[in-house]
């Protein structure tokens, strides 16, 4: 036959934090749930206790609504450009007025350092085989080499590299260069650049 067992006294729990003095440091989120305004049995150091675990929490609360809120202004600022280069690419009327439009449009963007449209040719050819071996969009990280040839000696920390026209015979390069090593990624979204390409593979075939 089963017993129940009986409650912890106050003997009891005073015994195991004086085993224990690191258990309330350990478990800070208990102290959010405590009633510390009776002013005995440690309760004033307990209370200070609470009060640092609160204020550590609003301080990373507010870096983490801080940081959603510049990631809003961000995207907000990046959809703009793309829809304003978007409708500007309809009034270019060859390739080299695609390109300054793209250049001096998306380079506004706070963390694109550098944006290219290069005409494909062969020197070109190894690249595009090295990074384009299954996908039309390379999003990583370049060697010296391929920074050299794509944005001339610029030296850049990641790169969004997207490759237009057949995958037989490419027309041209759109090519991204960032300073933050981790802004282009293959697990990036790219719906803004999607959108961007499709309008753009349009064009320059209507300008071919």
């Amino acid at each position: 036959m089963s017993h129940n067992q009986d409650p912890m006294s106050a003997h009891d729990v005073m015994a195991f934090l004086q085993k224990n003095p690191n258990f309330l440091l350990e478990h800070p989120y208990l102290l959010l749930d405590m009633n510390l305004h009776v002013q005995h049995h440690g309760a004033p150091n307990l209370a200070l206790m609470q009060q640092r675990v609160l204020r550590d929490e609003n301080t990373k609360l507010k870096k983490q609504i801080d940081s959603m809120v510049d990631s809003a202004r961000e995207n907000e600022l990046i959809f703009k450009l793309f829809s304003d280069c978007q409708r500007a690419l309809w009034y270019c009327n060859n390739f080299q007025e695609l390109a300054d439009i793209l250049a001096d449009t998306l380079s506004q963007s706070p963390k694109i350092s550098v944006c290219q449209l290069i005409p494909y040719d062969v020197t070109l050819e190894e690249l595009v085989t090295r990074r384009f071996n299954k996908l039309a969009r390379y999003l990583g990280r370049l060697d010296l080499q391929e920074q050299k040839l794509l944005f001339s000696g610029f030296a850049c920390q990641s790169v969004a590299l997207y490759l237009l026209g057949p995958s037989d015979k490419p027309t041209a390069i759109l090519a991204f260069a960032s300073d933050c090593a981790d802004h282009f990624s293959p697990d990036n979204g790219n719906l803004f650049v999607n959108e961007l390409v499709s309008s753009l593979q349009m064009r320059l075939k209507e300008l071919a």
